[in-house]
């Protein structure tokens, strides 16, 4: 949760937030010294038909080398990747939509740290929201939704099952001592 959840909410966001169904694994192969999963495998049925495979792991020699969004569709393929998901590597439609140089040159963002870099513009914009009485392009909601899919797939990984969503009634406190 602590490492993939930016991911997560990515995943969720891009393909329309309406998750039906996960089934997962989760497990400690490398760090026996903390109490959570440092590999989480899960595949998610999406309302609209698609389905999306997520991967996250902290057990990476030498350390973590990108994270990468892959989008495969009849129609095209899109692959964001880079440190922090944010430089489009590929941009290839049968329509020919967009100038795959164009989109990789205007879509991506070099910052000189990823790591906390794009909390500012989300921060910046509730402030924004807070002061025009409007709604943040990101609000709480997001966030909820992130949080139910990763519960999902603990729920999923521990019980052995495909869970279904709406998930109800979850903690993070249901799953201590799973891996002790």
């Amino acid at each position: 949760m602590n490492q993939c959840i930016h991911n997560v909410d990515l995943l969720r966001w891009m393909m329309g937030n309406d998750v039906i169904e996960v089934m997962a694994y989760t497990d400690n192969l490398e760090h026996d010294y903390i109490e959570a999963e440092d590999l989480g495998l899960a595949l998610i049925k999406f309302g609209n038909g698609a389905y999306g495979i997520l991967e996250g792991t902290t057990n990476v020699y030498p350390h973590n080398l990108e994270e990468t969004l892959y989008l495969f569709g009849q129609d095209g393929t899109v692959k964001a990747g880079g440190k922090s998901v944010n430089i489009i590597e590929e941009w290839d439609f049968r329509d020919g939509r967009g100038d795959p140089a164009t989109i990789k040159m205007e879509f991506c963002e070099n910052p000189p740290n990823v790591y906390g870099f794009g909390h500012t513009p989300l921060y910046a914009d509730m402030v924004q929201a807070i002061r025009e009485d409007r709604e943040p392009y990101v609000d709480g909601n997001a966030g909820l939704r992130a949080l139910e899919l990763v519960l999902a797939i603990y729920l999923s990984a521990a019980q052995g099952r495909p869970v279904r969503l709406p998930l109800g009634e979850c903690a993070t406190t249901d799953f201590v001592g799973r891996f002790e």
